[in-house]
């Protein structure tokens, strides 16, 4: 069907707002004397028709929003050439401002007789029985194929005299394209353009509409009114809600999962890449790429990593055996993780352990590793960051304390150079950026109740802890050795003894930022490696923390898989500890080579561990195996380089301190299997858990232990690995893998 009738009357005041141009602009009244004069000749100079046809979605043009075989209506608008050529011409003689008119009187009468078509649009389709089930303008829930499905089902080069390019783009350019899905035996005609869905967000004619969020999280619904353009992870983590993104929300890592109960939300590239047919029908998005179009009801996946699972926080404390019940002096002991938090309430006479405290660290929000939380802190988000840390930091001590009833002698606190900035609202800006020049790394001493932000003088955040006794507990904060060696190595090395022995020993921490350091009493050398989060499970296609259900033991024999997981719960993801074991079974079966590629026959479609919780398969793919071998070739590199820095052998090594979650559970053979540990050191291994929390709770019980830790920094070095010739060549070599 063809439409030539129109009757557009231009909008001035959409005309002007086009370009730009209001009542209080220097040029008003010049740029309204040329509205008016050239008003006549747009009206001449425009050619508008339209055509419509039924047909179906073909498979070039098929999408998650409009699969092949869908009925649709197929609608093209155009006002023709002519007023184009006018508006080209304008520009080319320098007349920019009637160029600008021109063009806009086009775009208002396109919009315009476009919106006229909606009462036929409907008719047609009420003829036939049909509703429409939603509008779509490519490249929004449909890609620029269809508007070549249009063009032909239409005949619209024919009756209409335009053309299509290989792009897909319509000739002549004022021309658009609209395409309704239809429903049969339906009454509901939802047909109206969306802005929201629009991707064009600098279009001068957009509107947006508050919508209703629910959120339903953790057993808890929680409503949420959004007036802003902003993406389901932005709103969530302005309202205080927890949702990982391992990759700042830059939609490759697919940690940020939530599903669509109720509403509408369109279908992104990321989304198609993480997410199966199946997954996405059934509502899963990305909230990090998800912009709600409409009112929308979400189920967010936080419980899964509240139940994070991290083992041996204390693995080698001795007491004197006492059990203790916190009615004596005590002490909290914090390590302030990039990804997680670990907190104990110790008994100060006996060391025995009262009561402990372990989450996830909230800022993994904003990205799994410290890089990222610089960006976010520097782009206008330290409070956030601040007030984060401290809400995780008051929750564990509520829980430590009984709500306040324990009220602790001192709280000593660990953690990398980046957490400590971020916790004390330090600027970050020298963090990311050579020298890389930390604002404070001495030792810190305060309270509690300036740590956590409270002003005794206004109602604290809550009715517990607000005895001022407790918020004047002394709080100290270990001195760290730089921007990337902190406290929390400091710490580990304080936990181990590594500064009190003759012999040299070394210290591996395997966490997102691979710090490491070698030497004895005399003298220390430190440094840190980009490792990133592969080995916490990030980066990972169906990587997850150590969370029950994730992978964590893997056997491969005869082409399939067998596995543990933790609490021995369905399998839901892929822990770091399972990422080494399935990389090395890999190895070992023959089916990933010593450049790390993966066999042929998994190379699309990874290598099957177990099904989910869900019925779709958890694999392991050759984008893994890529993120651990730079991982392991990264911490491997350093070990040499810092051993070929203090001209020592592997060999005259004394001891290995492994620390960190990661390595308390890590398989050593399986380790030194895949090359991230030499050979030479598996009998020299000494898995210590959580070094840095040991080490803060020496710092607060033993006298001396202060001293001490000060002592370490004195004679430590860091050296810096980026412009290592040495590791830059260790780097590339242990990139490969020995086969058996």
């Amino acid at each position: 069907m063809k439409v030539t009738d129109f009757a557009v009357q231009f909008s001035r005041e959409n005309i002007l707002h086009l370009i730009d141009c209001y009542e209080d602009s220097p040029i008003y009244e010049e740029v309204l004397e040329e509205y008016e004069r050239m008003t006549q000749e747009a009206y001449e100079r425009m050619e508008p028709a339209a055509v419509l046809e039924f047909g179906k979605i073909p498979k070039e043009a098929a999408s998650p929003a409009a699969p092949e075989g869908t009925r649709a209506l197929f609608l093209i608008v155009t006002v023709g050439k002519r007023i184009s050529e006018w508006s080209t011409a304008l520009f080319g003689e320098g007349r920019y401002l009637e160029g600008m008119l021109a063009d806009a009187f086009a775009d208002d009468y396109l919009m315009q007789a476009s919106e006229s078509l909606q009462p036929l649009v409907r008719s047609i389709c009420e003829e036939k029985q049909l509703g429409i089930s939603r509008r779509l303008e490519a490249p929004t829930g449909i890609g620029m194929e269809a508007q070549k499905a249009a063009y032909e089902v239409t005949d619209a080069g024919p009756i209409l005299g335009m053309d299509i390019t290989g792009s897909f783009m319509l000739s002549p350019v004022k021309s658009t394209c609209q395409i309704y899905l239809l429903k049969e035996n339906s009454t509901e005609y939802h047909m109206d353009h969306n802005c929201r869905e629009c991707p064009n967000k600098d279009c001068k004619m957009r509107h947006v509409a508050p919508i209703r969020l629910e959120v339903r999280t953790n057993g808890e619904s929680h409503i949420l009114i959004s007036r802003d353009e902003k993406t389901v992870l932005e709103i969530l983590r302005e309202q205080g809600i927890y949702v990982p993104a391992v990759c700042a929300g830059r939609g490759s890592c697919g940690k940020c999962r939530i599903r669509v109960a109720e509403g509408e939300a369109a279908v992104t590239p990321s989304d198609e890449r993480i997410f199966t047919p199946q997954q996405l029908s059934q509502g899963y998005r990305l909230a990090c790429t998800c912009y709600p179009i409409g009112d929308m009801t979400m189920v967010t996946e936080e419980e899964a990593e509240k139940k994070m699972d991290i083992i041996g926080t204390i693995s080698h404390r001795k007491t004197d055996g006492t059990e203790a019940d916190g009615s004596g002096p005590v002490m909290v002991g914090i390590d302030i993780g990039t990804t997680t938090i670990a907190m104990e309430l110790v008994d100060m006479d006996s060391g025995a352990e009262i009561d402990s405290y372990l989450c996830i660290n909230r800022q993994r929000r904003y990205g799994a590793d410290v890089i990222s939380r610089i960006q976010a802190s520097v782009e206008g988000k330290k409070e956030e960051l601040q007030e984060s840390i401290r809400q995780d930091l008051f929750t564990g001590l509520e829980k430590l304390t009984r709500g306040g009833e324990i009220v602790p002698e001192k709280v000593v606190i660990a953690g990398n150079t980046t957490m400590i900035h971020l916790l004390m609202g330090y600027p970050c800006d020298t963090l990311g950026v050579y020298p890389f020049i930390p604002h404070q790394i001495q030792r810190i001493e305060s309270t509690l109740g300036e740590i956590l932000g409270e002003n005794m003088t206004e109602p604290p955040r809550t009715a517990r802890l607000c005895t001022v006794q407790m918020y004047r507990t002394k709080v100290w904060i270990l001195p760290g050795i730089s921007t990337f060696v902190g406290a929390d190595i400091v710490s580990d090395i304080l936990s181990c003894g590594l500064a009190e022995s003759e012999k040299v020993s070394m210290l591996i921490d395997l966490g997102t930022n691979g710090e490491m350091g070698i030497g004895n009493r005399e003298r220390i050398l430190v440094t840190s490696t980009a490792a990133g989060p592969a080995f916490e499970g990030g980066n990972i296609v169906h990587g997850s923390g150590s969370i029950p259900g994730a992978i964590c033991n893997v056997e491969i024999e005869d082409g399939r898989a067998r596995v543990c997981t933790i609490q021995n719960e369905p399998p839901s993801g892929i822990c770091g500890t399972g990422a080494i074991e399935t990389l090395y079974e890999l190895l070992q079966a023959g089916l990933v080579d010593e450049t790390g590629l993966l066999e042929e026959d998994y190379e699309e479609d990874g290598f099957e561990l177990a099904k989910g919780r869900d019925g779709e398969p958890i694999c392991f793919y050759q984008k893994d195996i890529r993120e651990l071998q730079l991982a392991k070739s990264a911490v491997r590199a350093g070990l040499e380089t810092l051993l070929l820095r203090y001209e020592i052998s592997p060999e005259d090594v004394d001891k290995v301190y492994l620390a960190g979650g990661f390595g308390y559970r890590m398989d050593v053979e399986k380790a030194v299997g895949i090359g991230l540990i030499p050979e030479v050191f598996t009998d020299k291994i000494r898995v210590i858990g959580n070094g840095a929390l040991e080490g803060a709770v020496r710092y607060g019980r033993e006298e001396g232990a202060m001293d001490l830790a000060g002592d370490i920094v004195k004679i430590s070095s860091e050296i810096g690995l980026s412009s290592d010739k040495a590791f830059n060549d260790l780097y590339m070599q242990h990139m490969y893998f020995e086969c058996s």
